[in-house]
């Protein structure tokens, strides 16, 4: 592979400007000769473009990377499912228009401590490679664990490596239409934005390389199997054996310095001394390279445009009907969506949407145990096998795309083509 042929990237909104600066100067250290483009998610214009070229990678807009739609995308998906759908896309665009021969993806919360040779080795071969999760069993009752890697997927999509030719031509296309269609964080239906797809890529492609180098893709969800030293280099290595190429820090906390990751409770940094002066070199090289007039530009897709903040619940449906608004903005505030919304409450006012989990369910909160009172009423009514009826209605419909049932009780001038 020659060096001019070779490419990195990552995708980011705005706010993750100082991520996407701290990646890219980490692989082009350990590439020079490569180049590093960053997609920015947002609703930009092409005069915006200058604010983002002096960070050391080559920016690319949104609306550059062939995307048929970019404003319907960018209704049916909030932020972190639209930044993961155009994945394919961006990578297919990198090699039409940069006549890439080999592309790698990083996630931007990604760090690049040594060459990336265990992923050229295979791509000499194979048309990808992806990363598993873990290689080691875990059972341990903490997260995540391995019923969580079967909800959000076996390999992890914070990387991916592909070589051009025609095998990875197919599978972008393939994955492309996945992720542009049903790219939705969905764990009822199976489905979660572009990482649950790649699933199927071994099955479906033949020269997929599973990469299980212990030095690539070293995050909190393998740390059960994997353990850092520092080699007589000075470089860090992985369970003293190899060295480390990449490390995730998926979920950190730049501002914590005990939390290694908001998305586990395994380990903390306090438990895992070995990976602190690596987390406190990463967070402090994230913050030197926050603060810059780049980061303040608004990501643009989150409300129409009189401000109303647009909920998940208003995207899903549009997400199912696109047909009825298809040619229209739909985030025009006059538009014909942004009215339908209105009319049947789907959005309500400016603030921002509020983040709640299932977690934050309080079981003694007297609505909660209204609800339970009602649920036992109901088996006692309609007995085990129809409240087991009752329960398959209520898991299909709390599925947001299948809330659309109710629209029959839409003002009839809303009323047309479900497209």
């Amino acid at each position: 592979m020659g060096d001019g042929l070779i490419g990195a990237c990552t995708i980011i909104s705005p706010n993750y400007l100082a991520f996407a600066r701290t990646v890219s100067a980490s692989y082009l250290e350990q590439h020079p000769g490569h180049r590093f483009f960053v997609l920015i998610v947002a609703d930009l214009a092409e005069n915006d473009r200058a604010t983002f070229s002096l960070d050391g990678f080559t920016p690319v807009l949104l609306d550059e990377i062939g995307l048929e739609d970019v404003r319907r995308e960018a209704m049916k998906y909030d932020i972190l499912e639209l930044n993961t759908n155009v994945k394919p896309a961006f990578l297919k665009h990198l090699m039409r228009a940069y006549d890439l021969e080999t592309v790698l993806y990083l996630d931007p919360d990604l760090f690049v401590y040594s060459p990336l040779t265990p992923v050229f080795d295979a791509l000499q071969e194979a048309s990808m490679v992806l990363t598993p999760h873990m290689t080691r069993p875990i059972h341990d009752g903490k997260l995540p664990g391995e019923q969580e890697m079967l909800y959000n997927g076996t390999y992890n999509l914070g990387f991916i490596g592909i070589r051009r030719c025609d095998e990875s031509w197919e599978m972008l296309d393939w994955w492309e239409t996945r992720c542009l269609e049903l790219g939705f964080s969905e764990g009822r239906t199976g489905l979660f934005v572009d990482q649950k797809w790649m699933n199927l890529a071994p099955g479906l492609f033949e020269r997929v390389s599973i990469l299980r180098h212990a030095g690539c893709n070293m995050a909190y969800w393998n740390l059960h199997e994997r353990v850092l030293s520092v080699a007589p280099d000075g470089r860090y290595q992985v369970n003293g054996i190899v060295p480390l190429c990449f490390f995730h820090f998926s979920g950190i906390v730049l501002q914590d310095a005990a939390v290694l990751s908001k998305n586990t409770d395994r380990f903390t940094l306090a438990d895992r001394p070995d990976l602190q002066p690596m987390f406190a070199s990463y967070k402090a090289a994230v913050l030197t390279n926050q603060g810059t007039a780049a980061e303040s530009h608004a990501y643009g897709f989150d409300a129409f445009t009189d401000g109303t903040t647009l909920t998940r619940l208003a995207r899903r449906i549009y997400s199912k009907h696109p047909g009825r608004w298809a040619g229209q903005d739909p985030f025009d505030a006059d538009g014909t969506f942004a009215t339908f919304a209105k009319e049947l409450r789907l959005v309500d006012g400016k603030a921002p949407v509020p983040k709640n989990t299932w977690k934050e369910f309080n079981a003694k909160d007297r609505r909660v145990q209204m609800v339970h009172r009602l649920l036992k009423a109901a088996l006692r009514i309609l007995g085990p096998n129809r409240y087991e009826l009752l329960m398959r209605y209520l898991s299909y419909i709390t599925v947001l795309r299948h809330q659309s049932v109710f629209l029959d009780d839409r003002p009839t001038s809303q009323r047309g083509d479900e497209g």
